[in-house]
């Protein structure tokens, strides 16, 4: 059975950043997943292109996933979606991870070693 992730744009900029291929990390994991990143995500990418060169690049790995229809901005919309289709979420956001965990959402993060694992 394959499980809902969504990608916020943190985790998109960070892995650019950080040259870290998120589709080949998430096959060391115990989940098949379908990945989204939401509509918002995309939106808020599109703004920060203009003036960050890593924001472009992200944008180019968001489209390689499905894109989400959403509502909302930023983390209430990352929450939103996360709730609405039972989804672990993929951020390395300190403020949403909190946000999250309140919620008893799943978390993934990129950590420093440059490998996806579960938040604790």
């Amino acid at each position: 059975m394959n499980e809902n992730l969504i990608i916020d744009t943190n985790a998109l900029i960070y892995s650019i950043k950080n040259k870290i291929d998120i589709t080949e990390k998430l096959l060391y994991l115990p989940y098949t997943f379908n990945v989204y990143v939401p509509e918002c995500v995309v939106s808020e990418l599109k703004g920060l292109s203009k003036t960050h060169w890593y924001a472009k690049a992200a944008l180019q790995i968001a489209f390689k996933f499905d894109i989400l229809k959403s509502h909302g901005k930023g983390d209430d919309c990352i929450l939103e979606m996360a709730k609405e289709i039972n989804a672990f979420v993929l951020t390395n956001d300190r403020g949403l991870i909190s946000r999250l965990k309140n919620c008893n959402i799943k978390i993934l993060i990129i950590s420093g070693e440059k490998r996806i694992h579960f938040y604790k």
